[in-house]
C-alpha cells in the first residue's frame, strides 16, 4: 500500500469518490475522467449575503425576567421567550463557484485496458494514467501553492492526437464569454440569501440586482503543437500530444474597489505561464509545509491506513487553510451544493475548533492564522451583538459564524421543536480565544499576543464578566445549554436551557486563567482583580449520582445518554483543566465517556478518541479510530455509524472535514501530551503501534521534538527549543528534568 497516495483503479462516479485539491483560496474536486470530466470549483470567499445585520428585532430583552424563569425551573417558558426575543436569522452559506467540463476523444476503457488515478500527498498532485489499444493517455492536475492558479496537463503518446472540448458553467446566475483567442471567462454574482437546507421556505435562494458577491473564473489553454478555436463559449482543442489548461478565480469580497484591476491581472497571469516552472514552484511551496513533520508506524494494513489518514489530514489542512486565505469551514473549501449541508458555515460549538486542534502540534502553526482572522472579524460584529442583545460590553458569538462575521444566535425561524438546543449558546467567543492562546503557547510570539490575541481575549472576558449571574455562592452563566443536548427536568419535559452547564464553566475557567497569564506576560493589570474574583466563584466540577462528570449544574439525566456531543468533558480535552493527578475527576470523566458509548458521527468518534487518549487508554482510542476508518457510502451512512467515504473524506454523514482533522489530533494525542512544563511520551500507545518514529512534532514553548520507539519504549529523542527553558520528560516509566538551550 502506498501510504502517501490515494490510489484508485477507476474514475470517480460520485462526489465522495472525487479527489480534493486546493491552495486555501481555490478548491477543486476532480473525478479523474478522461472522457466527459467535470471538475467542481470553489473560491474561499464566495458566500451568499451582503453582511447585513441578523439580530432579533427585539433590542429590549427582559433579562431579569428570563433569569428568574430559569432559576425557578420554568424551562419551557424560558425557551419560548428565548426563541421569540433573542434568536435571530440564519448565517449565510458557502457556495460552489462553478464547473469545468473537459470532453476528450480518449476511447472508452475496454476489457484489456488499464486505468489508475492517484493523489500524491507528498507533492499535492493528481495523476491519471490510462492505457487502451496500445495507446497511453495521461493527465496531471494541481492547484498551485505558489500562484493562485489551477493547472491541468493532458498528454498523449507520440502516435495519438488529443481533441478536447472545454467549457465552464455555474449553478449561480452567470454569463460566459470568450477571452482572447484561447480562453473563457465566467462571471457571476452570488445570491443575497440562501436558506439552510433544513429550513423550508417559499424562496430559499434570493438574488437582487447589484447586490451580492461578484466573482469571475478565467481559463486559458496552451497547445504548443495544436490549435484552439472557440464555438458557442466552448474551446475546441486539437493537438499532437500536450495540452495545458490554466484556471483562476477571484471575488470582490475583500475589495470591491480593486476588483476590476485584480480581474485584469488574473486574466493576464493565466496567459503567461510555464507549466514546468509552475509545477516546480508549486511543489517547493507545498513541501515547505508538508515536509515539516513525518510519522511512521510498524507495518500492517491497519497501521498503513492510519498513517495515510494522518498525512491526508495534514494535506487537507494545507490545501484549505493557507495563510492569507479563509478559515476552513465545515467542508474545508470543497462544496458542490447551492444549499450546502448546514450551509457549509463555521459551526463553533465543536466543529470549527476541531478543525484546528492539530494545527500547532502538527507543525502547521501558520495554517492556524485564517481562524484568527475570522475571530477578529466576528469580534467586530460581536460587539454590536453584545450591546444590542445582552446590553453588555465586550464581544460575543454563538454557535454559527460565516465569512461576514455573523455573531448573533440563529434559530428564530427554526422549524424544529426547540432551536434553543443549538442556538442559545453564547460561549463560542470564549472557546475561540482558547485557540489564540494556544497559538501563543506554541510560538511564544509576543507581538501576536500583544497586538492580536490579547485585545480579542480581553473583549471576550469583559462580556462574560457581565454575563455571569449570582446563584447561591457561585457565579453562573444563564441562560446556559450543553450544546445540542437536552435533559429531562422534573416536569418530565425535554429541555435545553438552564444555568451553569459544565462546558460553560470549563470554557470560562480556561479563558479567565489564560487572560491572567497574558496580563502577567504583558505587564497589564486591567480587570485582573475582577477576573480573579469571578474565577474563584465559578462552580466546581461535580460528580452525578451515576458517578459521571455532571453535564449541568443540576444532576439532570440526559434525554439521550448516547448523545454525540460530549461537551461536559471539554475540561479534559481539548481543555487542560483535568490532569492525571485528579483521580476522582478522571474516574468521573471515564464514566461519562463510557455512558456515551462508541457510536456516533465521524467527528464525534474523533473527539472521543482524543478523550480516551487523554485518559491514557490507547486501545479504546484506537478502536474509535478504526470505527472511523471503515469505508462507507452516502446511502449506507447513519448518524451513529460515522465512517469514511471512498475518497477518505469523513462521513459525518454527510461529509464534514472536522472528522479528518480530529483523527490526526487523536493520533498525536496518543503519542505525546503536554501538561504545564511536562512532556508525556507515548501516554496512550496501543499495542498495535509498538514501533514507530515521528519527526517535527511541536510542543508549547517553541519546542520541536523528534523521537522513536520500539516495543513501546522510547529509543531516541531530540528536542530543540527557541528559548532557554526547563522541561520534565516522562518516558519509559521514568521522569527526567532537562535544560534546553535556545537553538
Amino acid at each position: 500500500m502506498n501510504e502517501l497516495s490515494l490510489v484508485f483503479d477507476r474514475p470517480a462516479e460520485a462526489w465522495n469518490e472525487a479527489l480534493p485539491l486546493g491552495n486555501g483560496s481555490m478548491g477543486a474536486m476532480s473525478y479523474g475522467r478522461l472522457r466527459k470530466e467535470k471538475v467542481e470549483l470553489n473560491l474561499d470567499t464566495l458566500w451568499s449575503g451582503t453582511g447585513r445585520d441578523k439580530e432579533n428585532k427585539n433590542t429590549d430583552v427582559d433579562w431579569e425576567f428570563l433569569h428568574q424563569k430559569i432559576f425557578d425551573g420554568e424551562y419551557e417558558e424560558a425557551e419560548a421567550y428565548c426563541k421569540e426575543n433573542i434568536l435571530g436569522d440564519w448565517t449565510e452559506s458557502y457556495l460552489p463557484a462553478g464547473n469545468l467540463y473537459i470532453d476528450t476523444n480518449v476511447p472508452e476503457l475496454k476489457e484489456h485496458g488499464s486505468y489508475q488515478r492517484q493523489l500524491s500527498l507528498r507533492d499535492a498532485l493528481e495523476q491519471v494514467v490510462y492505457r487502451q489499444d496500445g495507446q497511453v493517455y495521461q493527465r496531471e492536475f494541481f492547484t498551485s501553492m505558489s500562484e493562485p492558479v489551477m493547472a491541468l496537463h493532458y498528454k498523449a503518446d507520440a502516435y495519438s492526437n488529443l481533441e478536447l472540448h472545454i467549457s465552464l458553467d455555474s449553478q449561480i446566475r452567470h454569463a460566459c464569454s470568450a477571452f482572447g483567442t484561447n480562453g473563457l471567462v465566467l462571471e457571476g454574482q452570488a445570491p443575497i440569501y440562501v436558506a439552510p437546507p433544513y429550513y423550508s421556505c417559499e424562496h430559499p435562494i434570493v438574488y437582487e440586482g447589484g447586490k451580492g458577491t461578484q466573482f469571475v473564473i478565467g481559463l486559458s489553454v496552451q497547445a504548443p503543437k495544436g490549435c484552439v478555436c472557440q464555438k458557442d463559449n466552448t474551446l475546441l482543442v486539437t493537438a499532437e500530444n500536450d495540452v495545458y489548461i490554466y484556471l483562476s478565480g477571484i471575488t470582490d469580497f475583500q475589495s470591491q474597489d480593486s476588483y476590476l484591476a485584480r480581474k485584469k491581472q488574473m486574466l493576464e497571469r493565466i496567459c503567461n505561464l510555464s507549466y514546468p516552472q509552475l509545477k516546480e514552484s508549486h511543489q517547493k511551496a507545498y513541501e515547505a509545509y508538508f515536509d515539516r513533520m513525518d510519522l511512521t508506524l510498524n507495518p500492517g494494513v491497519q497501521n498503513d491506513l492510519v498513517i495515510k489518514m494522518f498525512h491526508y489530514a495534514r494535506y487537507l489542512m494545507i490545501a484549505s487553510s493557507k495563510p492569507g486565505t479563509q478559515c476552513a469551514n465545515l467542508q474545508g473549501i470543497w462544496n458542490h451544493d447551492l444549499r450546502a449541508p448546514w450551509s457549509s458555515n463555521y459551526t463553533v460549538n465543536i466543529n470549527t475548533e476541531m478543525n484546528y486542534w492539530m494545527a500547532e502540534k502538527a507543525n502547521l502553526s501558520d495554517c492556524h492564522e485564517p481562524l484568527f482572522d475570522l475571530v477578529e472579524r466576528t469580534a467586530s460584529r460581536g460587539k454590536k451583538t453584545a450591546k444590542e442583545v445582552y446590553h453588555l460590553n465586550g464581544w460575543v458569538s454563538h454557535h454559527n459564524l460565516d465569512i461576514w462575521g455573523h455573531s448573533s444566535p440563529v434559530g428564530h425561524f427554526g422549524q424544529d421543536e426547540n432551536p434553543c438546543t443549538y442556538s442559545m449558546w453564547p460561549m463560542s467567543s470564549g472557546w475561540l480565544c482558547w485557540h489564540l492562546w494556544e497559538h501563543y503557547r506554541y510560538t511564544l510570539d509576543k507581538d501576536f499576543l500583544r497586538e492580536k490575541a490579547f485585545p480579542l481575549i480581553r473583549g471576550a472576558v469583559e462580556f462574560y464578566l457581565g454575563y455571569l449571574v449570582p446563584y447561591e455562592r457561585y457565579l453562573v452563566t444563564v441562560p446556559s445549554t450543553s450544546p445540542e443536548n437536552t435533559f429531562t427536568a422534573p416536569d418530565q419535559g425535554a429541555h435545553s436551557v438552564t444555568f451553569g452547564s459544565t462546558m460553560d464553566n470549563s470554557i470560562l475557567k480556561e479563558l479567565f486563567g489564560n487572560y491572567l497569564k497574558a496580563c502577567e506576560i504583558l505587564g497589564i493589570t486591567e480587570l485582573t482583580d475582577k477576573v480573579k474574583a469571578a474565577l474563584e466563584k465559578l462552580p466546581p466540577f461535580k460528580r452525578g449520582k451515576g458517578g459521571q462528570l455532571q453535564e449541568w449544574f443540576l444532576d439532570y439525566p440526559e434525554v439521550d445518554v448516547h448523545h454525540r456531543h460530549v461537551s461536559q468533558l471539554y475540561g479534559l480535552y481539548p481543555g487542560n483543566l483535568i490532569h492525571r493527578e485528579d483521580e476522582e475527576l478522571l474516574a468521573a470523566c471515564r464514566v461519562a465517556l463510557d455512558r456515551r458509548g462508541d457510536e456516533g458521527t465521524g467527528w464525534c468518534m474523533a473527539w472521543k478518541a482524543c478523550l480516551w487518549a487523554r485518559l491514557g487508554d490507547g486501545e479504546r482510542a484506537l478502536k474509535l479510530l478504526k470505527n472511523q476508518l471503515h469505508v462507507t457510502r452516502e446511502e449506507n451512512c447513519s448518524l451513529v455509524g460515522g465512517g469514511t467515504y471512498p475518497n477518505m473524506l469523513c462521513a459525518h454523514p454527510p461529509f464534514q472535514i472536522d472528522g479528518n482533522f480530529g483523527f490526526a489530533a487523536a493520533v498525536l494525542e496518543m503519542l505525546v501530551q503536554y501538561q504545564d512544563d511536562r512532556i508525556l511520551f507515548l501516554p496512550a500507545l496501543p499495542k498495535e503501534w509498538k514501533d514507530g518514529k515521528i519527526r517535527g512534532l511541536k510542543a508549547p514553548g517553541g519546542i520541536t521534538i523528534d523521537f522513536a520507539w520500539k516495543d513501546g519504549r522510547i529509543t531516541e529523542c531530540s528536542l530543540k527549543s527557541l528559548t532557554d527553558t526547563v522541561r520534565t520528560l516522562l518516558y519509559n516509566g521514568t521522569e527526567k528534568e532537562i535544560t534546553l538551550k535556545a537553538d
